[in-house]
This record gives C-alpha cells, sequence and structure tokens, in this order.
C-alpha cells in the first residue's frame, strides 16, 4: 500500500503528455525452480533515492577536507511511442524532484551546511526513426537530419560550497551561496540510439544565476550574510554545454556526465565567463525485495567567476556512497500489461 502511495504521488507531480507510465516487461524478471520471482533489470531513472557517501572538496585554502553527505531524490523516466514502421516517433521524458545531498557536520559559515538541491529538473529527448527535414519548394525537398533533437531544464537549484570566495587582495573568506534560479538547453543528439537513456547532447540554452555574498571584512558579522551582497548573472542563449549518457540494457550501470562553458552578462554591467561540469556513475549491486542498492561516484567542478572584489572561485568536489531505491517501475506481476505490437522494451503506446 505504501509503495502505491508513492508511485501515485509521483505521477501526479510528474508532468507528461500521456497518463500511463512504462511498465517493466516479464523479461525484466527472473524465477527460480522453486517458484519464486525476482527483478533482474532495472530503471536507473524510475526510483526513489537515499545514501550516504564519503567526500572530499577543497576548500578556499586549497586543501582537501573529507565529509559525510547525505544524497536524496525521486527520478522517474516515462517512454512513449507514435506511429509504426519508418514514422515512429519515440519520445523519452527525465524527470527529478527535490534531488541533491547535504554535508550536515560542514558548516562554511554560520550554521548554514554545505549543500546542493534542485527542486525539478526535467529532460525530453525526441528519437525518429528516419528524421529529415522538408524545405517547401515546388516539388518540396526532402533532406535526411542526421540527429535526434531534446531539451532539458530545471529551476530552484540552490548550493552551498564548502570553498568560500576570498577577496583578491587580503585572501580572508566571504560568505556565499548560489541561486540557480533557471535554466533551459536544447540539444541536437548525433548518437540517435535506440536503447533509453543513451545519448551525446551537444545544446545551447539561457541561464539565469543569482549569487549571495557576505558582507566585506569589517562591515557586518563574518558569519553570516544578513547584510548580503547580491550578484545577477545572465547568460540570453550564450550557454554551451556537452552531455553524455549512457545505461547498459539490464540498467544495473548507468554514467551521466555533464560540461558547461557559460559566457554571461551581470550586474555589475560587465561580460564574465562561468563553467561547470558534473558525473555520475551508478553500479546496482544488489536487490532486497526487488528494491536495488547501488554503489555510485559522483564529481563535480564549478568555476564562479571573480565579482566585487573578490577573487574566481573554484569549488571541486568527489563523493563515493551506497544509495538504497525504492523502484517507481510497475510490476507486471501485479499491473496488468495490454497487448502492444512492435513495442520497444520499456516503452508504453501513444493512447
Amino acid at each position: 500500500m505504501i509503495r502505491r502511495s508513492l508511485t501515485a504521488a509521483i505521477a501526479a507531480i510528474a508532468v507528461t503528455t500521456a497518463p500511463i507510465m512504462a511498465a517493466a516487461d516479464e523479461g525484466d524478471f527472473r524465477h527460480s525452480p522453486k517458484g519464486r520471482t525476482f527483478r533482474v533489470h532495472f530503471d536507473p531513472e524510475s526510483r526513489i533515492r537515499l545514501g550516504a557517501a564519503a567526500s572530499g572538496a577543497r576548500t578556499e585554502n586549497g586543501r582537501i577536507t573529507p565529509a559525510l553527505e547525505v544524497h536524496a531524490g525521486t527520478s522517474v523516466r516515462r517512454r512513449y511511442a507514435f506511429g509504426e514502421g519508418p514514422a515512429r516517433v519515440e519520445w523519452q521524458f527525465d524527470q527529478r524532484v527535490l534531488s541533491g545531498f547535504v554535508a550536515p557536520f560542514v558548516r562554511p559559515f554560520g550554521d548554514m551546511p554545505a549543500f546542493d538541491a534542485v527542486l525539478y529538473g526535467a529532460a525530453a529527448h525526441r528519437h525518429d526513426l528516419s528524421p529529415r527535414i522538408v524545405l517547401p519548394s515546388s516539388p518540396p525537398l526532402s533532406i535526411p537530419f542526421p540527429f535526434d533533437i531534446g531539451f532539458d531544464g530545471e529551476i530552484g537549484r540552490v548550493t552551498v560550497p564548502r570553498a568560500m570566495p576570498t577577496g583578491a587582495a587580503d585572501g580572508a573568506a566571504i560568505p556565499f551561496l548560489r541561486v540557480s534560479v533557471a535554466r533551459a538547453t536544447a540539444y541536437l543528439d548525433p548518437l540517435r540510439s535506440n536503447h533509453p537513456g543513451r545519448s551525446i547532447e551537444i545544446g545551447v540554452g539561457v541561464r539565469y544565476d543569482l549569487d549571495v555574498y557576505g558582507p566585506q571584512r569589517g562591515t557586518g558579522p563574518a558569519d553570516s550574510i544578513a547584510r548580503p551582497r547580491l550578484v545577477h548573472r545572465v547568460a540570453p542563449g550564450t550557454a554551451g554545454s556537452i552531455r553524455f549518457r549512457f545505461e547498459t540494457q539490464d540498467g544495473l550501470l548507468s554514467l551521466d556526465t555533464r560540461a558547461e562553458i557559460t559566457p554571461h552578462w551581470t550586474s555589475e554591467r560587465t561580460w564574465k565567463l562561468g563553467a561547470l561540469g558534473h558525473a555520475r556513475v551508478e553500479r546496482t549491486i544488489l536487490a532486497i525485495n526487488d528494491e536495488p542498492i547501488s554503489a555510485f561516484f559522483e564529481g563535480s567542478y564549478r568555476l564562479v567567476p571573480p565579482a566585487l572584489e573578490l577573487a574566481p572561485l573554484h569549488d571541486v568536489r568527489a563523493s563515493l556512497g551506497i544509495a538504497f531505491g525504492l523502484d517507481l517501475t510497475p510490476n507486471p506481476r501485479v499491473t496488468k500489461i495490454q497487448p502492444r505490437s512492435r513495442r520497444i522494451p520499456g516503452t508504453t503506446p501513444a493512447p
């Protein structure tokens, strides 16, 4: 009952073009000689995660400090298919809600722990079996288009890094947090894989970040941002990115890497250059009652360009941990599956 309630709650939050979530296949399960059924294939993007990790991060003085991190989040994947034969089009929607980590025992300033969390993120990937560009000439001209297309974005990411920006002159650390209000990227995928979770995404996008700095030394409390100074950063279609995703067919191993270079205009009336990088590899190592337990490695890099009287900030972090997952893929043993023709595993046909 609890599991069904959680699944219903996530489905209510998810925004998609059809009301039915892709169900697991009977081939995702194995049957023992004693008649027991157990899962061997998983969808790494349809689960609730809760985990812990040992991490190391670079501080403003250049040292690497260890810390405990608590990871949590919810992700949902849905796949839909339209049409048949060469006209077939497939959509993959990946969504994440309230995902991120917190280092509860690391307090960069005041009582604020270091953390990185996003309210909502979504990605949509369109795979056409025979993509073409049609020019409205006389007669019309059809040209092959060797890319899949898609977009991804997120709203409401808040980050408190372990490394604080420092004064360019005296090297004193200043309290800092970043609010990534919104980001959106449109991309092309030359890989055009038939398998879910495999893509090379070359994108251009927009983003708006708000950096909150504490007061200068000597002008207010050194350990708070009670009198913050704000720097607005806007990339008006100038954020270039590349993302590589890979999943094995059984879903036991997944890899997600993304790099972004962001020329942007700031409220200081000048152009600056920021950069972001993130990588995560996750391997399901066992399952308890069909619920996956995985080991993961995660690393990130962030360049915050100089602002006010401060030097640039290089935020580097890596973590290794274990995560328990509550699988959100409907189970064919309790969910009726309608017969489908020429169905790709894990794909729900459009109504």
